[in-house]
């Protein structure tokens, strides 16, 4: 699935779509895991090693990338991939909320996704792809503008527990770096691709700081065409069927939809409106109380605790939110995983079980070979 992906996003690559925004780092290939061997990477590691990890075995995956499923794993393992296994991991908000979040950007299709969130004054958790912050930094700076959350989904969108410690790392990290030098801000929040993590990821993400974010509905909209069959319709019957059950919610949700391809982008636009009239849409660090999502404590977002800075929908007021450019010290990252997940306890008691999903270069003057690297990325990541 994941290589089949793969060869669609490769088209996408070779497209020019040349941006104005020139990175002074220096960034892992587009798409591929990083190099360990690097005396960066083994300054993140030497930060990461010198806090508790769990040693646990790394998952092999098949021809396409996707998990192999073991017959039996280690009892301390909790692998969300094998069983559904919850450890710590944020999935559903509180009652009345719904946590609205969105991976695998920016893309070609995130501004219009972007310009229907503003009309509407919505803000949503944006789940970051680094091979992507590089390739559309001019996107990426837009949402940071509109005050949404930004948060990590890894550089090159690979089963997580497939990987090394050290892979892990650079992952998150150069993912992390991108999004400092974009919009300058460092992020708490992580979501695996395909859900895919276990109790040593875990252990590696409270080491760097991270609140690992999964879901509890599943749109399962990145299977809509050009990545799969799924159709607009079967979409909507799910939204329908959700929006009914409400009444019987013990909860809140979080809700798994991508800004992958324009099937995927006009299918929240269509839908979200019918959402707003029964749930408040927010993003998840609002459903944890959390006004401080990034290491940089001067940039602060709404809260449930302070709902008049919600931005309420079909409201134009502006939000109060806003993201600062002032540059901070990458290693400022304030709040562990721990301290967040506590106060994700106080906000959230997570009763429903997620349902899986299926899928989930230098410096210089970013990306002449951008939508290129889009194609192929259409086809790699999706989760």
């Amino acid at each position: 699935m994941t290589g089949k992906l793969l060869s669609l996003f490769v088209v996408s690559v070779l497209i020019a779509n040349a941006q104005g925004f020139t990175f002074k780092n220096k960034y892992p290939a587009q798409w591929a895991i990083p190099p360990t061997n690097t005396p960066q990477v083994q300054q993140w590691m030497a930060e990461v090693n010198a806090h508790p990890l769990v040693n646990l075995p790394i998952i092999k995956t098949d021809k396409d990338g996707n998990p192999i499923i073991p017959k039996s794993l280690p009892s301390n393992a909790c692998d969300w991939t094998y069983n559904l296994c919850i450890n710590k991991d944020i999935t559903v908000c509180p009652s009345g909320y719904w946590g609205l979040t969105f991976d695998d950007g920016p893309t070609p299709h995130s501004t219009k996704l972007y310009d229907f969130l503003k009309t509407t004054n919505t803000k949503a958790t944006l789940f970051y792809i680094g091979s992507n912050v590089v390739a559309y930094p001019d996107v990426a700076q837009r949402a940071c503008a509109d005050s949404h959350q930004i948060a990590v989904h890894t550089w090159s969108h690979h089963a997580i527990t497939s990987l090394t410690n050290e892979q892990f790392v650079a992952e998150v990290k150069y993912t992390e770096m991108a999004i400092k030098e974009v919009c300058g801000v460092t992020p708490k929040y992580f979501r695996p691709p395909f859900g895919d993590i276990d109790n040593r990821i875990r252990s590696l993400l409270t080491a760097m700081g991270y609140v690992s974010v999964i879901w509890d509905l599943d749109t399962n909209d990145w299977q809509m065409p050009p990545g799969g069959q799924r159709t607009e319709a079967q979409v909507d019957a799910d939204f329908a069927k959700w929006i009914a059950a409400h009444p019987q919610d013990k909860t809140g949700h979080i809700v798994l939809e991508h800004e992958l391809y324009d099937t995927t982008v006009s299918a929240a636009i269509k839908n979200i409106p019918a959402v707003q009239a029964v749930w408040k849409t927010v993003p998840v660090s609002t459903c944890l109380n959390d006004a401080h999502p990034y290491a940089e404590k001067n940039v602060t977002l709404p809260t449930i605790a302070s709902p008049s800075s919600i931005a309420k929908p079909n409201n134009a007021t502006s939000s109060t939110a806003a993201v600062s450019s002032a540059a901070a010290s990458p290693d400022a990252v304030a709040a562990t995983a721990a301290s967040s997940s506590a106060a994700a306890a106080a906000a959230v008691s997570p009763t429903s079980t997620p349902s899986p999903s299926s899928a989930e270069t230098g410096s210089g003057m970013a990306s002449t070979a951008a939508l290129a690297a889009w194609v192929i990325m259409s086809a790699v990541f999706l989760t």
